[in-house]
């Protein structure tokens, strides 16, 4: 199963950056992966909640239907999905208060892929791309969050 975490450094306090994060219908604004969330996703979302989103990762596209497992405001949101193409994911986000009053903030995401050619294809091509677009994801979120 693949793994990508990513951390970056965020002026913001660990509740505003957990708000933000934890609401998939903003995650559009930030993660450039994220092409659009169903309905039901424009708030902080709680363990249990379930939400619809359309993805373009890694060069390809899918619907995914996630659920929340877990909702600990302001240190840790973990939520997990299954596509349309059946990809799993596992995404977690890690939030530390730091000494300047900031964020640590820290996304693991986890994927399996269904079938042998996905996963040729991922190992070629598709898990760089899909390292770009996170570590891209987490440039625009410090940045989102710092003109807050």
């Amino acid at each position: 199963m693949p793994r990508m975490q990513h951390e970056i450094e965020i002026a913001a306090a660990p509740e505003a950056v957990f708000d933000y994060v934890s609401t998939p219908g903003r995650w559009p604004e930030w993660h450039p992966s994220s092409l659009r969330l169903e309905s039901g996703a424009e708030r902080p979302l709680a363990a249990g909640a379930r939400f619809e989103e359309d993805i373009h990762a890694g060069g390809r596209k899918a619907h995914l239907s996630w659920i929340v497992r877990e909702s600990q405001r302001p240190s840790l949101w973990i939520a997990e999905a299954v596509g349309d193409n059946g990809v799993t994911l596992r995404l977690e986000y890690r939030l530390e208060v730091r000494a300047y009053g900031g964020t640590r903030f820290m996304r693991t995401l986890d994927y399996s892929l269904p079938n042998l050619l996905l996963r040729t294809n991922n190992a070629l091509l598709g898990q760089r791309r899909i390292a770009r677009e996170s570590e891209e994801s987490l440039r625009r979120l410090r940045d989102v969050m710092a003109a807050a």
